[in-house]
């Protein structure tokens, strides 16, 4: 006698199929990051071994200028201090300082690193910076776009607060060409705290939530499995 699967039990298998499927999936991509970090970490390492570099020579003849430590000699433009929002610092909220500066290979964005915001909002903490010629040294970084944060500058009166560090977007609102790469300073200023971090994330994090996820899948399978053995004795049972 042939058995006729039931619709509800048909649609049953496709969702916990679909949900392994998926908590698989993320486990796998968890494992893919990890490997991503771990390769990154390994070229900083590597990249952090000799002296720093001109900015000239990292941007120019560099593959992939991320994370290159350089120094160079550099102006910079006191008028247009940009205050990056919504930077968190040991659980306390303030900004990072951010302000272009004349080099050799053109405008370059640097960020002076961060201080703590004050007490009302609607007024930004006080930044005085000399005009002069002087050295620089930091790491190269390269903005990532966020999908999740909108900038809401629309004119360029300063001081600026700029929600995201996008050099082209702000290059064609400060009217001036910018080099796609943003210098994170590293020298030690008690004006300002300085934790560059190549990553936000270990590898070993991503690893963890991949163990997390492997768990997931084989748990809602098992799970599925035993639901659907049991309606199927109960409808045995019954009939």
């Amino acid at each position: 006698m042939i058995q006729h699967r039931s619709p509800t039990r048909i649609l049953a298998v496709c969702v916990i199929l679909i949900a392994v499927a998926a908590m698989t999936g993320l486990g796998f991509w968890q494992l893919d990051r990890m490997t991503q970090k771990e390769r990154r970490l390994a070229s900083i390492a590597q990249k952090h071994t000799g002296e720093p570099m001109s900015l000239t020579h990292a941007l120019r003849a560099v593959t992939d200028p991320r994370d290159t430590q350089v120094q160079f000699n550099g102006t910079p433009d006191p008028a247009r201090i940009m205050y990056l929002d919504n930077r968190v610092v040991e659980g306390q909220v303030g900004y990072d300082i951010v302000v272009p500066v004349r080099t050799d290979v053109g405008w370059v964005l640097v960020n002076y690193g961060w201080i703590k915001a004050g007490q009302r909002r609607a007024y930004l903490p006080e930044v005085i910076l000399a005009g002069t010629s002087r050295t620089f040294a930091g790491v190269l970084s390269k903005p990532g776009q966020n999908p999740m944060v909108t900038e809401t500058a629309d004119t360029a009166q300063f001081p600026l607060r700029i929600q995201a560090l996008d050099p082209e977007f702000l290059s064609t609102l400060l009217k001036m060409p910018l080099v796609p790469y943003v210098v994170v300073l590293t020298r030690d200023d008690p004006r300002f705290k300085r934790q560059w971090s190549p990553v936000v994330m270990p590898p070993e994090k991503h690893l963890g939530y991949a163990i997390q996820w492997f768990g997931l899948a084989i748990a809602a399978f098992i799970v599925g499995l035993l639901a659907l053995r049991k309606k199927g004795s109960n409808h045995d049972t019954s009939a």
